[in-house]
């Protein structure tokens, strides 16, 4: 067997400067210790302490004037202040590439992003770069944490150094779908970490076992043996080489090797040398003991692949020889396209009528005949979830398609027709070669029957995306509130009472116009303001989206309420034409209506007056129409005009003592005298 080693394994920069520097110290004799474990390897922090670098797990055990090592994985900006408050003297052994992490936070936060750390939450150097992002920092592990990180608008994203990039690259996806923005990202991922990993995944490839070497509680050991393992199965996790179980190579015939960043040299050179010197001879006996016989199920690992099927060894002295009939109904090109060295298959033994070298097998038969030990009774009224894959239609000669047979749980089971879709299908071979979510409605273990349906699913799934629709539509509306609360509370800052503005007709009612004077400030037009005429309607002076000019009346903020008005950006016409005339006039007027207090007469088309009961005649009259006729044309003296009230008083009787005195005037030839005690003539 061969054995290889990953082409970048073991101690990172970061890493090996830290254990230098912490051996330095203890070289030379050093009062000090670390805060928490350097790096991640049990074994070097033994060695470290018969060194005399102890492990605290506090500040508070050190004593003044000792030295503090801070640990690889870095800690926060209060630590280092304590330390100093406590006379400790400070030996930094952080990474520089976690330094850099931790800059790279706090530069988010202090540029107004929200801090967003994405690596293990419970890892201390993702709890170092949470303490430098400040208290709005947040750690996210995994996407389902993306759903609750608040929405900021802006988003500053590190990566934890050791963290996988792929699951960092499908965590941000995730975010930037969720959150939309604007996104600071700081891909902090240390390089060596990503070779280390690329090299493993290229190892693996090559190998039918993979042995990881790394402490059980480092992070980026765990991201290896999980990058490993997908690529080769058969792939192992060990902190030293005691840990090695000489079963997991059996049949193997290239083992790798590959370590995490907090693995010293010397671990990894003791695993490959005690592989080295295992006795797989003694291995190999073993394997000729295995029984082989028609009928019996095993387990194998995939060799290798040819034109005949696909090579495995389950420690027998000959391999076994899978035919790609046995294998799947897929054909041979999918088949291989999807199969791996190493990968882990259980097969039954066949019957063979043919001499050969190789023991022919079925995984068909093997599944079909162990699937149903693993499916799990049903509960009357019970069901589960599960994914299944549509195998063919069936069909009945009189129904047509009745249903679809799946394989679910490594059986094959049946979804009746109405139980695939809410809606009518009228083509179900689209759905042959798809993988579905169902749930399993019925389970017996009896008749091997199990039946599938996704009706329940379906509805929940339509009733979940209403939900949702209908959640997004509130809160966009909700935001549209937000919004046009703070331009009406910003309009109602500058809004002025008496003040004329021009704002857009929005509403057209039955009692005035809505316009909009301000960006979120809208008020209302009553129809008594619309025009100086009150015969004119809403509709008659503007339009939706038309401009018009407007004068603040009033504004109740606390009612939320701005009365507007358009007639009083206006000249009254009333007044224009009233201003023809002034007090002295003498007129023909025509008499239009009768008051108990007098009579209403037309100056002209527009202007009507007043002739009080007390100026119609010298003697006192009861009422007017005693003296007057509807439609009677008399002459009147303009005696007071209040153009504001929009009042004018005329006299009937002035205008007819006024022609006595005239008369009188005349008859006395200019000179003063008196006719009666009630009249005086003064000459001129």
């Amino acid at each position: 067997m061969e054995i290889i080693l990953a082409e970048t394994l073991g101690f990172c920069y970061g890493v090996k400067r830290a254990v230098d520097l912490a051996q330095e110290a203890g070289k030379n004799k050093v009062n000090g210790a670390t805060l928490g474990p350097l790096i991640h390897n049990p074994q070097l922090i033994a060695e470290l302490a018969k060194q005399g670098i102890a492990c605290y797990d506090d500040l508070s055990q050190f004593k003044p004037g000792q030295t503090v090592i801070i640990r690889s994985h870095g800690v926060g900006p209060e630590t280092y202040e304590n330390a100093k408050a406590l006379g400790l003297d400070i030996l930094d052994a952080t990474c520089p590439n976690v330094r850099l992490a931790q800059k790279k936070a706090k530069e988010c936060a202090d540029a107004g992003y929200l801090p967003i750390i994405v690596g293990e939450k419970n890892h201390p150097e993702v709890k170092s770069i949470l303490k430098w992002a400040g208290k709005n920092g947040i750690c996210v592990e995994t996407i389902e944490d993306t759903f609750n990180v608040p929405q900021s608008g802006r988003y500053g994203v590190v990566i934890q150094t050791t963290f996988e990039l792929a699951k960092f690259e499908a965590i941000l996806k995730s975010l930037q779908e969720t959150h939309p923005g604007e996104y600071r990202v700081e891909r902090t991922i240390c390089l060596a970490t990503s070779k280390r990993q690329q090299a493993a995944v290229e190892m693996a490839k090559q190998c039918s076992t993979v042995i990881v070497i790394g402490g059980k509680s480092s992070a980026n050991t765990r991201h290896l043996l999980d990058l490993v393992k997908s690529i080769c199965p058969n792939s192992y996790h060990v902190e030293t080489y005691a840990e090695l179980d000489p079963a997991w190579f059996k049949g193997s015939n290239k083992i790798g090797i590959t370590a995490g960043a907090s693995t010293p040299d010397r671990l990894i050179k003791e695993a490959y040398k005690a592989m080295e010197e295992m006795n797989f001879e003694q291995m190999l006996n073993a394997m000729e003991e295995v029984e082989v016989f028609p009928g019996k199920t095993i387990v194998g690992h995939v060799e290798t692949m040819d034109n005949d099927g696909i090579y495995v060894s389950f420690g027998y002295r000959h391999e076994g020889l899978i035919p790609y009939a046995e294998w799947s109904n897929q054909t041979p090109e999918e088949i291989q396209a999807t199969v791996k060295v190493g990968d882990e298959v259980e097969a039954q033994v066949m019957k063979s009528n043919t001499k050969t070298e190789f023991v022919r097998m079925s995984k068909i038969k093997a599944e079909r005949d162990s699937a149903w030990k693993s499916v799990a009774p049903l509960a009357e009224g019970e069901k589960r979830t599960a994914t299944v894959k549509v195998l063919r239609t069936i069909k009945n000669k009189a129904k047509g398609t009745v249903g679809l047979a799946v394989s679910v749980e490594g059986v094959e089971g049946f979804m009746p027709a109405s139980h695939v879709n809410l809606k009518r299908v009228e083509d179900f071979e689209q759905y042959v070669g798809q993988e579905l979510e169902a749930e399993i409605i019925e389970v017996d273990l009896d008749k091997k029957r199990i039946v599938t349906s996704r009706r329940d699913l379906l509805k929940a799934e339509a009733a979940a995306s209403k939900k949702a629709r209908e959640e997004a539509r509130e809160a966009r509306h909700q935001q549209y509130l937000a919004e046009r609360q703070a331009k009406k509370e910003a309009a109602y800052e500058q809004v002025e009472e008496g003040q004329v503005y021009t704002g857009v007709v929005k509403k057209i009612a039955e009692f005035g116009l809505f316009v909009e004077i301000m960006d979120g400030l809208t008020g209302l037009v009553h129809n008594t303001e619309l025009s100086w005429d009150r015969k004119v309607k809403p509709e008659d002076v503007a339009e939706v989206g038309q401009e018009v000019t407007v004068l603040v009346k009033s504004v109740d903020r606390d009612k939320d309420r701005v009365a507007l008005s358009i007639k009083a950006t206006q000249e009254d016409p009333w007044k224009v034409e009233a201003s023809q005339f002034n007090v002295g006039d003498i007129l023909e007027v025509e008499v239009v209506r009768f008051l108990q207090f007098g009579a209403i007469v037309k100056l002209n088309d527009k202007i009507e007056g007043l002739v009080h009961i007390s100026e119609i005649a010298p003697q006192r009259i009861e009422k007017a129409d005693d003296v007057l006729e509807m439609g009677q044309k008399v002459m009147a003296e303009i005696i007071k005009m209040d153009l504001d009230a929009k009042k004018i008083g005329l006299s009937i009787n002035k205008v007819n003592k006024d022609a006595e005195k005239a008369e009188m005037r005349s008859f006395m030839g200019g000179k003063k005298g008196s006719l009666s005690q009630s009249i005086e003539i003064e000459a001129k």
